[in-house]
């Protein structure tokens, strides 16, 4: 691998939270990337950071034309709105291969003109979704039928009582609020639903890990296609207690609302000015994450149930970023590397179809502190 990382040019969009920590572990590895960022303070910043980096905006199609004719491997690592548009471009111009950590709306849009372009993409590359999706796709392994799966994630602040909300600033705060606005795709007894993040959240109490508020977030994605046999599909996003309440209070008062208002003179968006808000009010640091996935079906006539669970909390680590940003970047980063030793296929590629190298992918979690604990139980 050494040979072909003094050969390859690979390219990082982003340098934001997660790009900067997935820079620094492609480094480490070998594979320095570099950068273009539309910001001139991140593009500096790289560069003190040790790496090539360029002042762009990948959204401008020249732009994204050179990027996709000068690197071999492109990591995207943007909010997700401004990803949809890079990645539609990187796509119409051939890029060879694109790793995408952002939260697009629907990435199996991209496959029909990726396999056309021969090129492979792959989306969700990150810690839910993405090692979320991972962990569904090994429970169902070996099952003669997976009748059930649940994910359960949460990116909150090491301590319940600290405030406000709970929250760590991990990642972008406007995807954030997007994520409580977006209706989320489930299946329930075999139907296929939408349901609300914030009236259709549910209390639970996670065995070890505590209790949470729990809204269903749009996370499933490629799972709902991927396993349409599964009865019952639901990822569940999770917040400490009380912190529902919060947000129906701000949705009642339309703060999540993206209907512009004009207020002296300017064009205002509640939503954007809570995101703005929160970007400035959140704690940057000191947050914790918490994996919990369970996987029900039915092996040689006998229930089986598959539990897999990560809770970790930055303060455990020594590290400088927020622990879910740094797991995020882990999984980015270590698909990447999966892609360069010729994983994948033309088209967009699921983080599912990479559940073949879990153990790989756990020992590298390990190896920086994150532990996946996996349990089975099986009817007597």
């Amino acid at each position: 691998m050494e040979g072909l990382a003094a050969k390859m040019v690979i390219c990082l969009v982003g340098y934001g939270r997660i790009g900067r920590i997935t820079a620094r572990i492609l480094a480490e590895k070998g594979f320095p990337p570099i950068v273009y960022d539309s910001s001139r303070y991140r593009v500096e910043l790289a560069r003190r950071d040790g790496f090539e980096s360029h002042l762009a905006d990948s959204t401008n199609p020249h732009v994204a034309s050179h990027i996709a004719s000068s690197c071999e491997a492109i990591l995207t690592a943007l909010p997700g709105r401004i990803a949809e548009r890079v990645i539609t471009l990187l796509v119409e111009y051939k890029a060879p291969l694109i790793v995408d950590v952002s939260f697009v709306r629907d990435p199996l849009a991209f496959h029909s003109r990726a396999l056309e372009n021969r090129i492979k993409l792959f989306v969700d590359a990150g810690f839910a979704p993405g090692l979320s999706n991972m962990l569904v796709a090994h429970g169902a392994r070996g099952l003669d039928s997976a009748v059930e799966a649940i994910v359960y994630v949460g990116g909150i602040s090491a301590e319940a009582e600290r405030e406000p909300l709970g929250l760590v600033a991990s990642w972008s705060t406007m995807d954030l609020l997007e994520e409580y606005s977006r209706p989320a795709r489930a299946k329930l007894r075999g139907r296929l639903v939408e349901l609300d993040p914030i009236d259709d959240a549910v209390e639970v109490e996670l065995p070890g890990l505590g209790r949470f508020d729990a809204m269903p977030t749009d996370g499933l994605r490629t799972l709902l296609t991927s396993y349409p046999s599964i009865e019952t599909l639901v990822e569940y996003t999770l917040r400490y207690p009380g912190h529902v309440n919060v947000l129906k209070t701000l949705k009642r008062l339309g703060l999540l609302d993206n209907k512009p208002h004009v207020i002296a003179g300017c064009s205002v968006a509640p939503r954007e000015l809570l995101a703005r808000l929160l970007e400035e009010i959140l704690p940057k640091q000191d947050d914790r994450i918490v994996l919990h996935v369970t996987v029900k079906g039915i092996a040689n006539n006998k229930r089986v149930e598959r539990v897999y669970t990560i809770d970790v909390k930055q303060r455990d680590l020594d590290i400088d970023y927020p622990v879910l940003a740094y797991a995020t970047s882990i999984v980015h980063a270590w698909t990447a590397m999966q892609a360069l030793r010729g994983w994948g296929h033309p088209g967009v590629n699921t983080p599912e179809e990479l559940a073949p190298a879990l153990r790989d992918l756990a020992r590298e979690l390990s190896s920086r502190g994150i532990q996946l604990r996996r349990r089975e139980c099986i009817e007597s």
